[in-house]
């Protein structure tokens, strides 16, 4: 997969719609000052299109990023069949979801983001057809070269239809999670997925450092 070309403006980056074909996935590391981003997106449609539903597979993640030499970069990413998305052999540094896009009820397109600015800062629906990639809050630490931006939950209803904010939840695993559409979840860490799903990655020592840690900075 290639890296999207981005172009960086002074009020950000700004990637359109048109560009999502364009995404990174899990790979293999390159050189020794790369890092690999993981983490995973459910999407509970609690009758924000009149429908009940929960969404995982083929959700559009945008990831901000600030590298260790202070540049500013955003990628594309997009979540497999259980909502777990990679960024892998990124440069070394800091990364946050910045905003997704999932279609969600009988083929109607949500895009969410959040301005990254504050803790306090919600998601919030939007209508933009593009994600401005600008922000400095990133709550998330890395564990050696693996950042795990854990499991997060976004969940839409009719009150969501009225305000456009989001409930969102992000925890490090699932354990008895009830969804929505009555299904209980109880899944490990993100490393631990990737873990079983690449066993011979390059990158087993460190995923397997990192499922030990839960590192946050709120």
């Amino acid at each position: 997969m290639k890296k999207i070309a981005l172009s960086i403006l002074a009020v950000g980056i700004i990637l359109l719609s048109s560009c999502a074909s364009g995404v990174k996935s899990f790979k293999e590391p390159t050189t020794g000052d790369t890092m690999l981003v993981v983490g995973r997106v459910l999407v509970e449609d609690n009758y924000f299109s009149q429908e009940i539903g929960v969404y995982k597979a083929s959700i559009e993640v945008a990831v901000l990023g600030k590298t260790d030499a202070g540049k500013e970069v955003g990628f594309w990413t997009i979540t497999d069949k259980e909502g777990y998305f990679a960024l892998g052999d990124v440069p070394k540094g800091e990364y946050v979801i910045k905003g997704i896009r999932a279609m969600v009820g009988r083929g109607s397109q949500v895009t969410i983001t959040n301005r990254l600015r504050l803790s306090t800062d919600p998601y919030s629906i939007t209508k933009k057809a593009s994600i401005l990639f600008d922000g400095n809050y990133f709550p998330y630490e890395a564990n050696g070269r693996i950042l795990s931006l854990q499991q997060n939950i976004f969940r839409l209803d009719q009150m969501s239809n009225q305000t456009n904010q989001v409930n969102y939840q992000v925890r490090f695993k699932l354990e008895d999670f009830e969804l929505v559409d009555g299904t209980t979840l109880n899944d490990d860490s993100v490393e631990n997925y990737y873990l079983q799903k690449y066993p011979d990655t390059s990158w087993k020592s460190e995923l397997e450092a990192s499922a030990k840690i839960q590192k946050f900075r709120r």
